[in-house]
């Protein structure tokens, strides 16, 4: 049986059964106790020298057994409840073992101890039997102890009687008095107060019954309505129960899985916020790409146009070179007419020379005659090896000049070849150039496509993220619904168990009047 258990059983015992119970705690600790208190006492007065006739063995084993008897009262004691009342068995053997220890105890002390005041003290042993408010007990207690002091006094007279002087026969019928006086006395006083109370407790049940019975049959009608109204209760309770038990695992996994989106969903935002703002970066890029592209067609255009401006160039000069190439062959013949030319003068200086020759020889002959005409012959003959002199140099500068003419129209060629390869280099530039424009453009194109489908892109990403957005509310809106639905599960459950508990007190109320309607019975 547990504490509530005994609370209760313990609440039901009536005034007389109380009483038992701390009589028996007090006299069976009480007794023993006193012994142990005298045995210490007379330790104490044989240590002094006060008791010298005391023998010590006698006084060992005293106080010995009273540690003995102490220790079997505890025992007493600690085993003698059960419910929370006394055990009648183990009462009974506890006014049995009082009884034997007192007339033990008793007579060792009178023997013992030289005394003629301690049968004053078996009113005492006495007393403390009357708590049990067992006449019995009490009858046989004052049997023994009136019995052990009569065969004291005869046996031992010398020490528990008074002295035999004038006042010997005053003090013994004294003492006879007292004890014939007190001690019946006792038990008379216990006998009336047992019967006494034994006749109010069956009073008081007499009363009591009567007063339970006429309650009884309101309380049987009562409890099988409470039985009824419990068991409906206990069995809805369970159903809201288990509802609320199912609801609120539910709403728990329900949540659970919205945590789980939310932060999936928190996640998407993030990368798309990363990507949005990545995207801004990148649109950026597509522009600062696309405007160079178009800068870059631009200049290639430009270069286009000064390369045909160039390659036009280069074709003049090239047919200027062609020209400047025409004109040397003709200078360089127009140099080798001059040659034949200056040969020509050259034989006509050599036939005027052989003329002047011939002349001065037949001016010689003529004599004085023919002076004149050999003057003119001298000077004719000066006048060709002048033009010989004059027609040699002219030949070197001639030759210079075929020099210089053969150079200029090797370094002409020479140029016009390079100008032919330049322009063939030209040429190959600017269908690289025309390629690379065609290229540029492609990729003008496939930029501008592509910042096209980049701000459609951004577009959907807005959108996706505005659409991300509205869920994350919407969730964060569903797991707010969720958790008062949690919230109201929960609550709900702790007002169903509430209830199954109310229902439950209930049914043990109903048990416990049936119990108690039984018992009556």
């Amino acid at each position: 049986m547990n504490t509530v258990e005994k609370t209760q059983k313990k609440k039901y015992l009536s005034a007389l059964d109380e009483y038992i119970n701390k009589v028996y705690i007090l006299v069976l600790l009480l007794v023993p106790g006193a012994c142990q208190c005298a045995g210490l006492l007379y330790t104490f007065e044989k240590i002094m020298g006060w008791l010298p006739t005391v023998n010590w063995i006698a006084l060992i084993i005293f106080d010995i057994t009273c540690l003995f008897y102490l220790a079997i009262g505890i025992f007493f004691v600690r085993t003698g409840f059960t419910e929370g009342l006394v055990s009648q068995r183990k009462l009974k053997f506890g006014k049995i073992y009082l009884v034997v220890i007192m007339l033990i105890q008793f007579n060792f002390i009178l023997y013992m101890i030289p005394a003629t005041d301690f049968w004053g003290f078996a009113f005492f042993f006495v007393i403390l039997t009357s708590f049990f408010l067992d006449y019995r007990m009490v009858t046989i207690t004052t049997i023994e102890i009136a019995g052990s002091l009569i065969v004291a006094w005869f046996l031992y007279g010398e020490v528990h009687l008074p002295a035999k002087d004038g006042f010997f026969i005053a003090n013994m019928m004294d003492r006879v008095v007292c004890v014939a006086l007190s001690l019946p006395t006792i038990i008379l006083l216990t006998y009336l107060t047992n019967r006494f109370l034994i006749n109010a407790k069956k009073d008081e049940m007499e009363r009591n019954t009567e007063q339970v019975r006429s309650v009884l049959s309101a309380v049987s009608s009562l409890s099988e309505n409470l039985y009824t109204a419990g068991t409906v209760l206990s069995q809805i309770s369970e159903s809201e129960s288990a509802s609320a038990e199912e609801l609120a695992a539910t709403s728990e996994q329900l949540v659970e899985s919205s945590n789980i989106l939310s932060s999936k969903t928190d996640e998407s935002m993030a990368n798309l916020s990363e990507l949005n703002k990545w995207e801004s970066v990148v649109a950026e890029n597509v522009k600062k790409v696309e405007i160079t592209s178009k800068d870059l067609i631009d200049k290639s255009k430009e270069n286009e146009r000064l390369l045909n401006d160039l390659h036009t160039i280069n074709g003049e000069v090239s047919e200027t070179m062609h020209t400047t190439i025409d004109v040397t062959q003709k200078l360089s013949e127009a140099v080798q007419e001059i040659g034949v030319t200056l040969n020509l003068i050259s034989e006509i200086s050599s036939s005027t020379n052989l003329l002047a020759l011939n002349a001065s020889i037949e001016a010689a002959r003529a004599g004085e005659a023919g002076r004149g005409f050999a003057v003119v012959a001298t000077e004719v003959d000066n006048l060709a090896n002048s033009t010989q002199k004059t027609l040699r140099e002219v030949e070197v500068v001639i030759e210079r000049v075929q020099n210089n003419v053969k150079e200029i129209t090797l370094q002409v060629e020479e140029n016009s070849q390079k100008l032919n390869t330049q322009n063939e280099y030209f040429d190959n530039v600017f269908k690289g150039i025309r390629d690379m424009t065609e290229l540029l453009n492609v990729s003008v194109s496939a930029v501008n496509t592509m910042g096209e489908a980049h701000g459609k892109q951004a577009e959907v990403i807005k959108k996706t993220v505005s659409i991300n957005q509205d869920i994350a509310e919407s969730i964060k809106n569903e797991n707010e619904q969720f958790n008062s639905i949690n919230v109201m599960a929960e609550s709900n459950a702790n007002d169903t168990a509430q209830v199954a508990a109310q229902a439950s007190a209930i049914n043990d109320m109903v048990d416990e009047m049936s119990r108690l309607l039984k018992c009556e019975d």
